[in-house]
């Protein structure tokens, strides 16, 4: 019967490195299936909450500017925002869903006593075997310390969706990052139109804001310029936050298709030294 000590030291080994998505004191036989499984990153909650704010704001501006119109053309590009959205939330669960681990490591027992140590990796370079999943690694399977599993085709781990980008998803998620720059991109023009609109006719815009909310009786003073106030304060709000992502998403798009054009990945990138990068490395990681 092992001492005390042994015990302590063996279970000691079999903990994975601490990260915000990895369970306090998990071991080396926990491993993330998909992106929605506990805990979250932060930057996956921060993505979830931006995600719920700005598509019900931009929808719920068009709808407005649409009751205030009575435009059968801006009814038809509200019509294809919702569409581009619904197709935008599809491809980005489904991003996030999408088992990427390779198949030889779902049948494979673990090494619960694998010793994770900081700057080692955990597929020997020379023998390509996963101390962790216990299989021979083919070219580009990579064993993401995050997730704690061998994934085939790596390409990075993504923590604003909290899973890995490889290449059972890669596809998917940039028919993701597309369909969400389209989206922010006719976003961004509708509530322009609008505040426009609002600002040029304000008392039109008055009414249409009071009466898309059920108000019987238009109120007066105060009480009418306050709430159109802080309407208009929060539709600036909105079209700043969609500028920053319009922005955010058109640089990862560009990243990627230079990646394409390289015929690189994002970890051969990363492996770059810095002076041969010509692209911000925090883009990479997103």
């Amino acid at each position: 019967m092992p001492a005390a000590s042994d015990t302590s030291t063996l279970v000691a080994e079999r903990r994975i490195p601490e990260a915000s998505s990895v369970p306090a004191g998990a071991t080396v036989f926990w491993a993330r299936r998909h992106g929605f499984q506990w805990p979250w990153d932060p930057l996956f909650a921060l993505h979830c909450a931006a995600t719920v704010m700005l598509a019900g704001g931009f929808t719920l501006a068009l709808a407005l500017h649409v009751h205030a119109n009575g435009s059968r053309a801006w009814a038809m590009v509200l019509g294809g925002e919702v569409l581009l959205l619904a197709v935008a939330l599809a491809l980005d669960a489904a991003v996030i869903l999408r088992n990427v681990e390779a198949r030889e490591a779902q049948a494979q027992a673990r090494n619960g006593a694998y010793e994770f140590r900081r700057g080692v990796a955990v597929i020997d370079v020379v023998s390509s075997e996963c101390g962790v999943c216990c299989m021979r690694a083919k070219i580009g399977t990579r064993h993401c310390k995050l997730c704690n599993k061998c994934v085939a085709g790596y390409d990075h781990h993504c923590r604003w969706l909290n899973t890995c980008i490889a290449a059972a998803n890669y596809r998917l998620f940039m028919a993701f990052v597309i369909c969400a720059l389209l989206y922010m991109l006719l976003a961004l023009v509708c509530c322009l139109r609008a505040a426009a609109c609002a600002a040029s006719d304000l008392p039109r815009f008055r009414h249409a804001l009071w009466s898309a909310i059920g108000a019987e009786v238009l109120p007066t003073g105060p009480l009418a310029a306050i709430t159109v106030t802080g309407f208009l304060l929060v539709l600036a709000t909105f079209i700043l936050a969609d500028a920053a992502v319009l922005l955010g998403l058109a640089l990862l798009l560009a990243f990627h298709v230079r990646l394409w054009w390289l015929d690189m990945r994002t970890v051969d990138y990363l492996a770059l030294p810095h002076r041969l990068r010509t692209t911000s490395s925090w883009l990479a990681t997103v």
